[in-house]
């Protein structure tokens, strides 16, 4: 493989991969913020709400 193939080459595999890139970036805004933490944190504190009433009511 000659020097100006492996440029070539280089060249295309960079731009797929930028390409990539801003095809994934795209497609993350178009979805929004992901949900689950707030799912994980609304159920940490009624967790916590529920052990400290069932402390308190011992």
């Amino acid at each position: 493989m000659n020097h100006s193939a492996k440029k070539q080459h280089h060249e295309q595999a960079r731009k797929k991969h930028k390409q990539d890139a801003l095809d994934h970036a795209r497609e993350a805004a178009r979805r929004g913020p992901s949900k689950l933490p707030i799912v994980f944190l609304l159920i940490g504190l009624a967790a916590i709400i529920a052990l400290v009433a069932v402390a308190s009511f011992r």
